[in-house]
């Protein structure tokens, strides 16, 4: 056999087992956990979510955005909010052209199948563009002096 069919014989294998575990981790969309992640959510929002897989890690999303809200303290929000308090949780504010708080929550599970996976739920809240009860204000400036290093290749 030949180097390059050697390297063809390879590169099939290599590829059938990276669909092999594709299709397992496919599975991982129709896990009772994901479902009843996905069924945490309030039935009137459901048809707003997304449910996605990354192709990279062993990890399965549920997103949803928020809209108008009158400000992070609105009943909509914190509703979403408390049906995860259990979970890890990260958030951050964003302050370009409306207030926005992305809240993510994390529970790791594991499946026989593919082993560890984590189920991350990201609730994207923005608030009404008129809304009297939050607005992004400037409170300071920060400035930055950028120092970078020009190289260049020299070659005798």
């Amino acid at each position: 056999m030949s180097t390059f069919s050697k390297q063809v014989a390879n590169a099939v294998r290599t590829n059938r087992a990276e669909v092999k575990r594709l299709a397992l981790k496919a599975n991982l969309l129709k896990h009772p956990e994901v479902k009843s992640a996905f069924e945490m959510l309030p039935p009137k929002v459901r048809k707003d979510a997304t449910l996605a897989m990354s192709v990279f890690s062993n990890s399965v999303f549920i997103n949803l955005h928020v809209f108008d809200l009158d400000s992070f303290k609105d009943k909509r929000f914190t509703n979403l909010l408390e049906r995860f308090i259990d979970w890890e949780t990260t958030t951050a504010d964003y302050t370009y052209s409306l207030p926005n708080k992305d809240v993510r929550f994390d529970k790791r599970c594991y499946d026989d199948k593919v082993g560890d996976f984590t189920i991350s739920v990201q609730i994207m809240a923005y608030v009404k563009p008129d809304s009297p009860l939050c607005r992004i204000v400037t409170t300071g400036f920060t400035e930055e002096v950028v120092r970078k290093e020009v190289k260049q290749i020299v070659c005798a």
